[in-house]
């Protein structure tokens, strides 16, 4: 099993902020050493019911919806990079975004997650809170907020 504790984790949501979270991650894997990987969580709601089931989609047709959304924000990340070094791992999660990035360092102590503030306006950010605050309210370890 690989040891993920090597690893500077970049969590995405496709956002400016995020992309200039990249950029940070892959300077900290540089100076630290350290590999690169990205992770990224397709978000269907926090009930536990894929849109499949509320909507009626065919679960071929929402599998090609994750894969290409999911493709699509792993490309703007890799293109963000330019001629730096690639990336070896890249994570795909469904859910919440929030709830799965908080397991997913849960189960991988020891990552350096880096992300990206999504910019929602103080209001928005009061009335429905944000990703960024709740991982680095709840994260067990090292997150970097960049934004």
């Amino acid at each position: 099993m690989e040891d993920l504790r090597k690893q500077i984790v970049v969590a995405l949501d496709g956002s400016e902020n995020s992309l200039r979270a990249v950029q940070t991650g892959a300077d900290l894997a540089d100076a630290m050493g350290r590999e690169l990987a990205l992770l990224y969580v397709y978000p269907y709601g926090k009930r536990g019911k894929r849109p499949v089931e509320l909507a009626g989609v065919t679960e071929a047709s929402f599998d090609e919806h994750q894969r290409s959304v999911s493709e699509s924000i792993f490309a703007g990340a890799i293109a963000e990079l330019g001629s730096r070094r690639r990336p070896l791992q890249r994570y795909l999660l469904a859910g919440d975004p929030a709830t799965e990035i908080i397991s997913f360092l849960e189960k991988n102590p020891g990552v350096h997650l880096v992300m990206g503030r999504r910019g929602l306006s103080k209001l928005k950010a009061l009335l429905m809170g944000s990703v960024s605050d709740k991982v680095t309210r709840h994260a067990p370890g090292l997150v970097t907020v960049v934004g």
